[in-house]
């Protein structure tokens, strides 16, 4: 699948992260979240219609990925990719990934992120963390739609995540998709200095 044919950088003022995206994308520093540490950033990705494509967060609080046994959730990974973040992370069980998956609730449920952490035990987990452990003291940092992917409840508002009928149909999206294909550039060109 193509990408967009110009693309520009991003990079913060303190040039602590830089990434590309499509040019007629925008990149826009927002406040942080509570609890984040300091000097942690927020920066949303949107297309020029104001649709939500992806924010880049650092500086979060580790967390942890407990799941009583049977509160998991099946997932599937329709996509992940290696790459090379060129940033000292921390303790990942993984080397960085970028990722698509997907977790079964009332619908299937799907997510892209950077990861270097493994998803769950056995095939399930309660919340998939596109998260990539950062080096002590710095916090952790995510780039994808949402930072933790779960089972949504009918009730619950689930964008920017992406709610599918199908598991064909999520494959379909990740297989065909020009702003899934962008989305992957985009979040593999991260570049993160410590």
């Amino acid at each position: 699948m193509p990408t967009a044919t110009s693309w520009k950088t991003y990079t913060d003022p303190a040039k602590t992260v830089s990434f590309e995206l499509p040019a007629d994308w925008i990149a826009q520093s927002v406040a942080p979240e509570e609890g984040v540490l300091p000097g942690g950033l927020k920066v949303e990705v949107k297309k020029p219609d104001g649709t939500f494509m992806a924010a880049l967060r650092t500086g979060l609080p580790p967390s942890s990925a407990d799941c009583p046994g049977s509160a998991g959730r099946p997932y599937t990974v329709l996509s992940s990719v290696p790459f090379d973040l060129a940033a000292d992370g921390g303790e990942g069980t993984i080397p960085p990934r970028m990722v698509y998956r997907v977790i079964q609730g009332y619908r299937f449920f799907g997510s892209y992120g950077i990861t270097n952490l493994v998803g769950g035990t056995d095939g399930t987990a309660c919340g998939l963390r596109n998260v990539v452990r950062g080096p002590a003291g710095k916090g952790d940092f995510s780039f994808g739609d949402v930072v933790v992917l779960k089972a949504f409840a009918p009730d619950e508002k689930v964008a920017p995540a992406k709610a599918f009928d199908t598991l064909d149909q999520a494959a379909q999206y990740v297989n065909g998709s020009p702003d899934f294909a962008n989305v992957q550039r985009m979040l593999m060109s991260l570049k993160v200095k410590n």
